[in-house]
């Protein structure tokens, strides 16, 4: 339900709303951001379109993290 929220929200207001969800789970974030950051232990590892950050990572880290080889 909160994913088509979003969706929903965004139709209606366009560049208005900026939402913020925070969630381990790569299909999730996948679905439903334009953007995401990887962050671990307090430190923003990587950020960027969120179709780059899963399908092209820049470091190493993402890249294990959303193939689900960490974490």
């Amino acid at each position: 339900m909160i994913e088509d929220l979003i969706r929903e929200l965004r139709k209606q207001y366009a560049l208005i709303v900026v939402t913020i969800v925070v969630t381990h789970n790569m299909q999730q974030a996948a679905q439903v951001s334009d953007h995401t950051a990887v962050l671990f232990n307090g430190k923003l590892i990587e950020y960027g379109a969120t179709c780059r950050v899963f399908e092209k990572p820049q470091q190493t880290f993402t890249e294990q993290y959303v193939t689900g080889r960490f974490g």
